[in-house]
């Protein structure tokens, strides 16, 4: 492919046959998904794009598509690090080239990019918006390039009212401006539509297209099991892992509620491994490849983990305890049967549970007036940052009581998560029949408190 003298146009009217051939010829693929070509053709038409897809709908396709039918360079933008050389390594498997460059690479490794880059050699640049919105060399490195157009991946992590919120996103509008602004794909697994809006305005998308496939999963069963104390509900675990089948995750709260988990389990005869922020590297990968080679049953876990790991066949995940949202809740149990099998994503329910969260509410927000004070900022100034201060602290207040609800609901699981994200249409018949409130009433959830928890000394 003549990169160098290419003429840095896109071909509207790729039948639709073609592109398909691609699919089977190189990823193995008989046809689109749902959504897929929607997307890909509005890349190809030079539109910017917002997709909302759910996890393991094939979001990287989109992109990944349309590049090799372009003859430019493909700018790839993603928080996720541990995901970055597999998708490079898959990419080169497709015949394509591709760089990366993020803080994981040697001195030597990031070179040798460098150079790719400026010598115009690279079809696919995946990067970090850290990384984009602060390397002056990296930008002017790119626009030795004709770029096809721009990918945002994980774009909610630009909204300032989700818990995955990422500043760095905010500064890439003026780094792609200098890019020359080419077309824009955002995608996401969730997204309401005040954070849709917050992705408009923050990547100054012009009219884009918006491809939404709606989240509902109809291969994850969704379940609460409501408990009476903290040793009903480590009695109840050990009871779902003894009936579990494959392997999965299990998301605590703390660092210090993930390690009392690991211990009992492993009291019991469990083979878990633990996954925090706390661990060392070398810990942390080793107890990941444990999980993905399924050498484990569960890995335990903090929300450190989950965020670029491709393992299709994650059979249940288990939340020890409430999430603070439902967007939080919804992209942790979806990194469950990405291979479209069965798989059960179920609650721990305990009312007391949701102190954990405020506490974290509180220290998210806590010393605010003197943390903006420190700016320099006019008495208006602060009084205005203040107030968007105390909308965000409401706005969670707000996403942990939406996700208290969704516990304590008669109503079908998958029914309450499709109203809560706008998911289009009305949904006040909806049910999607498998979950436990649409397979049994909600009373018979209920049980009483059960004794005979094993204990760590047994």
């Amino acid at each position: 492919m003549d990169r160098h003298n290419c003429c840095h146009t896109f071909d509207v009217a790729i039948p639709t046959r073609d592109l398909e051939k691609t699919l089977r010829r190189v990823f193995r693929v008989s046809s689109f998904r749902p959504g897929q070509e929607d997307v890909v053709r509005s890349v190809l038409s030079r539109r910017d794009t917002v997709a909302i897809m759910p996890t393991g709908s094939g979001k990287s396709l989109c992109y990944q598509l349309p590049g090799l039918h372009l003859h430019g360079t493909t700018v790839v933008i993603s928080p996720l690090i541990s995901l970055m050389k597999d998708q490079t390594d898959k990419l080169s498997e497709l015949g394509l080239d591709a760089s990366q460059l993020n803080s994981a690479l040697t001195p030597r490794e990031e070179t040798a990019s460098l150079d790719a880059i400026r010598s115009r050699d690279s079809e696919f640049v995946l990067t970090t918006p850290e990384r984009l919105a602060s390397d002056p060399d990296f930008v002017s490195a790119l626009r030795r390039n004709p770029i096809d157009f721009i990918v945002v991946d994980e774009a909610h992590c630009v909204s300032q009212w989700g818990n995955d919120f990422r500043p760095a996103y905010l500064a890439l509008k003026p780094v792609i401006d200098r890019l020359g602004h080419p077309p824009i794909v955002a995608l996401t697994a969730t997204a309401t539509g005040s954070v849709v809006d917050d992705i408009v305005k923050a990547l100054g998308l012009r009219s884009p297209h918006i491809v939404n496939t709606g989240i509902f999963r109809s291969n994850l069963k969704l379940e609460v099991l409501r408990t009476a104390s903290e040793d009903d509900k480590r009695l109840r675990l050990v009871e779902l892992l003894r009936d579990l089948d494959g392997t999965g995750i299990v998301y605590a709260a703390t660092i210090t509620q993930v390690d009392t988990i690991c211990t009992e389990l492993n009291a019991v005869d469990f083979e878990v491994a633990p996954y925090t922020g706390r661990l060392g590297r070398r810990e942390r990968q080793d107890n990941q490849e444990r999980f993905m080679s399924g050498d484990v049953k569960a890995i335990v876990a903090t929300n450190a983990f989950g965020m670029g790991i491709d393992k299709a066949d994650i059979r249940f995940v288990i939340h020890y305890a409430i999430p603070g949202s439902p967007e939080s809740y919804y992209q942790e149990a979806g990194r469950a049967g990405r291979d479209g099998s069965e798989a059960r994503c179920i609650l721990l329910f305990r009312l007391e549970d949701r102190r954990i969260q405020r506490y974290f509410i509180a220290g998210r927000h806590r010393g605010a007036r003197t943390r903006l004070s420190r700016k320099g900022l006019s008495a208006a100034q602060l009084d205005a940052k203040l107030r968007e201060e105390e909308a965000r602290r409401q706005g969670d207040e707000d996403k942990l009581e939406r996700m208290m609800l969704y516990a304590q609901s008669p109503e079908c699981r998958w029914k309450f998560l499709l109203q809560h994200f706008g998911d289009g249409g009305d949904f006040t018949e909806f049910a999607c029949g498998a979950c436990d409130n649409c397979l049994h009433p909600p009373e018979s959830q209920i049980a009483p408190p059960r004794n005979g928890l094993p204990s760590v000394n047994a």
